[in-house]
């Protein structure tokens, strides 16, 4: 039960309150604790006054309480001062600022290193698969074959078409430039990459399939490969003016012109590109050599001085000539009796020369040419009859054609 502040019980000493400092509030009708400052009114004392302020009749038995004066033992104080704040925690924080601002700094200096040098593109120090392609094709770019061979897992054989002096040849006609290597992030050990580049003024595209061996990176292959055609038979093509093998080709990506070494034979589309080692060479089995307009004329005309030499030899079954026209048996030619006649003065004039399928070097000429024919024999016997020759086949050699006729 609370206190009553008019009638304190007794024995109950009322201490002053805790609060700021300065003096205290009257106490008014409630006595002091004992033997603190003023006790009240003793016994038998007169009534004071009314106290300052107060309204409304006495009486007033008790003066105005004085400020209070603790005259006890000091109570102490339970208050904790404050710490004061020491430096260390700061210098922390500062020190540990100042080294992820160095950390941070290294990063960028070792990002911007990276970004300032690229990855190197020389064979023995390929560690990225676009620069290992990079490098592969400004070696074919510079004309040096040599180093091109050695981007690959397993080089080429030799070959004069994989040679420094043919691909320096090749692109000082048609210069590879502007080359563009898509970029990639390498995965794992195989890479499938494409590239850009002119050759000749012309935009290829090529794709290329790279293997890292060890650290390195290397292209599956470096070249396109291909068996020659067997329709080519011997005729001598040539590659960008070289002599092709006789078996394997191989190309470097470029552009090439096919020849067949004489003026007689051409190929319809001699020209043909191979954009990346694993490109398909369509250019060799789309086109194959043919007569040129020289070479058909040439064929012509060789029949028909054939046919002039076979129609004066005295022989009734010449070599090569096609035109067996036997006597009965047991009679012998009469020497300078045997008389030849064609019944055209332009033979094979209108025919159309061929080259044969298996072997361009081949030609066949279809015509049908009479030949009337007058013999005696030894007996004094003559005859009369005809014959025809209907094929002649032609044999080119460089710029030269042989001619034979065949039954």
């Amino acid at each position: 039960m609370g206190q009553n502040p008019v009638n304190p019980s007794p024995g109950m000493p009322q201490y002053p309150q805790s609060g700021n400092s300065g003096p205290s509030a009257p106490n008014f009708g409630q006595p002091a604790a004992p033997g603190y400052g003023y006790q009240g009114p003793q016994p038998g004392a007169a009534p004071y006054g009314p106290p300052p302020g107060a309204v409304g009749p006495g009486p007033y038995p008790y003066p105005p309480a004085p400020p209070l004066a603790y005259a006890g033992p000091a109570i102490p104080n339970t208050r904790r001062a404050p710490k004061k704040k020491g430096k260390g925690p700061l210098i922390g924080l500062i020190a540990g600022g100042v080294a992820l601002v160095l950390v941070i700094a290294a990063v960028v200096a070792v990002f911007l290193i990276q970004k300032a040098t690229p990855a190197s593109t020389e064979p023995d120090k390929v560690t990225k698969s676009t620069a290992a392609l990079q490098g592969y094709l400004q070696a074919l770019a510079a004309g040096n074959a040599d180093k091109a061979k050695q981007y690959a897992t397993n080089p080429p054989a030799d070959s004069p078409l994989l040679t420094n002096d043919f691909l320096a040849a090749s692109i000082a006609k048609n210069p590879i430039t502007e080359i563009q290597v898509d970029p990639q992030n390498d995965s794992g050990t195989s890479a499938n990459l494409t590239a850009s580049y002119k050759v000749g003024g012309t935009l290829v595209q090529g794709n290329y399939q790279l293997t890292k061996v060890a650290k390195l990176w290397r292209l599956n292959t470096v070249v396109a490969t291909v068996d020659r055609p067997t329709y080519w038979g011997t005729v001598g093509v040539t590659i960008n003016g070289t002599t092709a093998p006789t078996s394997q080709l191989s190309f470097f990506p470029g552009v090439f012109q096919l020849g067949t070494g004489t003026s007689l034979l051409a190929f319809d589309q001699p020209t043909f590109t191979v954009d990346s080692p694993g490109d398909h060479v369509a250019g060799l089995s789309s086109t194959g050599p043919a007569l040129t307009d020289p070479g058909k004329k040439a064929m012509v005309a060789k029949s028909q001085e054939w046919l002039t030499q076979c129609l004066a030899i005295q022989d009734t079954n010449p070599k090569d000539c096609g035109m067996n026209t036997p006597l009965p048996d047991g009679a012998t030619l009469a020497p300078g009796s045997l008389k030849r006649v064609v019944d055209t003065t332009a033979p094979f004039a209108d025919a159309t020369p061929r080259v044969s399928y298996d072997d361009p070097s081949k030609i066949t000429l279809s015509s049908y040419v009479t030949v009337k024919i007058t013999a005696a024999d030894t007996a004094g016997n003559t005859y009369s009859g005809s014959t025809s020759v209907t094929s002649a086949v032609g044999t080119i050699k460089g710029e030269t054609i042989t001619v034979v006729f065949t039954d």
